[in-house]
């Protein structure tokens, strides 16, 4: 680890020139802003302002609302494009930008996929901003973490604290740049593509740390989640989501409130897995991460456990003895609420035991207040999960409320809220045996992936939900390998459309009752993600490139613009002199990209574990690869921002 200049009052002055170099920096003379309050709580003073976009989900409840009402259902027609950003890079572009305040001036600052070049913008002048500097890690790279990245060489985003903005590399750096030089405050390696291991989740920022983990179970990588001081980048707790008690941090309090989903008493431990496939287990936490300052939790979903090939993590020979509960494969395919301070274990809930189609949980949990079960503004956890259900549960003790499905689902019966909280499968779609083709919706993907919702918070019933709507045939392999690092699948996927030319759809969803409030289908798939505002407007994109505003409450489209690439990225919107603008990353990728993105051959049925089939379907070998952020305001004489500086 390197560290330099980590002290938290500091002063920076620095000359203002223009590079062009990767890797140098440019600035003006400004102090750091310092503060006794904790990172957090900064973040959320500066969520407070509407005018600010301070983290990934704007807060650290992940609800992607933004307060500007400039910009509303009567005037979104008249947006028009003002100015693009490249992104130094054309692989897949998940993730959004920052904006926040920085030594007086409004900054915007933003990370790319693979290579991971981060930017800083000055937005003083927000219809011209200016490069302030530019990084990108060039010593230690690990040039190898691309082939093993499972599905793109994304990137979801990068953290703004104490002066500092805090990234991941794909390869496994978790670095700090000084946020007025560019400079590198300090560094760590997390993860080791050679173990699988790759990071392209967005952490958070929790007390005086930054929470994180990385990605990897199709690699036979192991799962876990650290903190890390955010003042020298120290690890301060880490833990495993497969293992031991030990390992995974569980005490006797965990799950106290809800023993059904499992306590230390009733725990297995490393028997949940045949010999030692724990140890390839997966559950790695390459999504999102929330936190809620009060109750003092972190929140995250864990992925697949290792092999797609189920009956290689089973000690028994039959579907129904596997699925007795006894080899349910924990901790993964979980929600899981931690102590943001100690990383012990208060409460889990696993989503679907013994997994057999991929549904990763590492979609986001989206913290809210609702009024449910005859309680007045009970603090929930919404989270729409890969499996195609919606699931609230009471964010303090991991209580299920609700589960409804979102999406068209066979897999699975329903879930039994209330009895077993456990889902009733279907054993006919269910890929259990080698070499045996089973048909199960959704597919791999899921009903929705870590395109993540949009939800006002003042309606927090309503969720504004990306959508896949595509089904699988999956055949189960037989497992050739257990190093990790080399493909750990074992499984042939092959994923369609059940109704042609409905690949995709965002829909208004009440996760209380259940019922679609009103739905926009789309023949293309649907991988960006949603923001909603207080003017009452919706914002997304889709796979070949098509950026919307519709109306919040009826879905009606507003305004709609064609960009240079698909869009799978998450619109933010912010106000700089008075002027709201809205930005969004384009750049074709993700899993479901990943064809078009990383060249391959769009004839081979089961290329990048059934993306390829369904990217063939859609025409997705016609979007031109990208790598570019727009930005929008309303357009017109009587919308022209006001000059505050004369």
């Amino acid at each position: 680890m390197s560290s330099q200049n980590s002290g938290r009052s500091r002063r920076f002055t620095w000359c203002v020139t223009m590079l062009a170099g990767l890797g140098l920096t440019v600035g003006a003379t400004a102090v750091a802003q310092t503060s006794d309050m904790s990172a957090t709580s900064s973040i959320a003073k500066s969520a407070e302002n509407p005018d600010l976009w301070p983290a990934p989900g704007r807060n650290n409840e992940l609800t992607r609302f933004s307060p500007l009402t400039q910009i509303n259902a009567g005037n979104a027609g008249n947006m028009q494009f003002m100015w693009s950003q490249s992104l130094s890079s054309l692989r897949g572009q998940e993730g959004q930008p920052i904006v926040v305040q920085v030594g007086g001036k409004p900054m915007m600052f933003l990370v790319s996929g693979w290579p991971n070049v981060v930017q800083a913008l000055d937005l003083s002048n927000p219809d011209e901003p200016v490069t302030v500097w530019n990084y990108v890690k060039k010593d230690g790279r690990d040039d190898s973490a691309v082939a093993i990245a499972c599905c793109d060489t994304v990137n979801r985003g990068l953290n703004y604290a104490d002066g500092k903005v805090i990234f991941h590399t794909l390869d496994g750096y978790l670095i700090a740049l000084d946020a007025l030089t560019g400079k590198v405050d300090w560094s760590d390696k997390l993860a080791s593509p050679e173990k699988g291991q790759t990071m392209t989740g967005a952490g958070v920022i929790a007390g005086k740390n930054i929470i994180i983990g990385y990605g990897g179970a199709e690699l036979a990588a192991r799962g876990s989640v650290a903190a890390y001081s955010i003042d020298d980048g120290k690890k301060v707790w880490g833990f495993f989501n497969n293992g031991t008690a030990k390992d995974v941090g569980m005490t006797a309090d965990t799950n106290k409130a809800v023993p059904k989903h499992g306590t230390l008493k009733t725990f297995r431990g490393v028997d949940e897995y045949p010999g030692d496939e724990h140890t390839r287990g997966g559950a790695t936490v390459w999504g999102w991460i929330s936190y809620d300052e009060k109750l003092n939790l972190i929140y995250y979903g864990t992925s697949n456990p290792g092999t797609w090939s189920p009956s290689y993590r089973c000690k028994n020979d039959t579907w129904e003895k596997c699925n007795d509960g006894t080899q349910d494969n924990k901790w993964s395919l979980s929600l899981i609420a931690r102590n943001a301070s100690t990383g012990e274990m208060v409460w889990a809930y696993q989503l679907t035991p013994f997994d057999e189609w991929d549904y990763d949980a590492i979609n986001e949990s989206v913290l809210v207040n609702m009024d449910i079960d005859g309680q007045k503004n009970r603090p929930v956890l919404v989270h729409f999960d890969r499996n195609g259900f919606a699931y609230v549960l009471d964010r303090r003790d991991g209580k299920l409320l609700r589960a409804h499905n979102f999406v068209p689902v066979n897999w699975a019966e329903k879930i039994d809220v209330g009895g077993t909280d456990r889902p009733i499968k279907v054993k006919a779609h269910s890929p259990f045996g080698v070499d045996k083709a089973v048909q199960a919706c959704p597919g791999a993907m899921g009903g929705k992936d870590q395109q993540p919702v949009a939800v006002d918070p003042s309606n927090p019933q309503v969720f504004y939900v990306p959508t896949n709507q595509w089904c699988m045939e999956d055949t189960p392999l037989k497992r050739t390998s257990t190093q990790q690092g080399s493909g750990y699948a074992f499984a042939n996927v092959y994923m369609y459309e059940p109704t042609a030319g409905l690949a995709g759809q965002v829909q208004a969803f009440d996760v209380d009752t259940g019922k679609i409030v009103w739905k926009n289908p789309n023949k293309y798939q649907t991988w960006s993600g949603a923001l909603v505002t207080a003017g009452g407007v919706v914002f997304y994109g889709d796979m070949v490139g098509k950026f919307r505003a519709v109306d919040s409450k009826t879905g009606k489209e507003l305004w709609a613009r064609n960009l240079g690439s698909g869009i799978i990225g998450n619109p933010i919107s912010y106000k700089i002199n008075g002027q709201q603008y809205v930005s969004v990353f384009a750049g074709i990728g993700g899993w479901s990209g990943l064809p078009v993105s990383a060249g391959l051959n769009f004839s081979d049925k089961y290329g990048a574990i059934g993306a390829t089939a369904m990217a063939k379907s859609t025409n997705l070998n016609l979007v031109p690869l990208g790598g570019t952020l727009y930005t929008f305001r309303l357009g017109g004489s009587e919308h022209q921002a006001v000059d505050t500086t004369k």
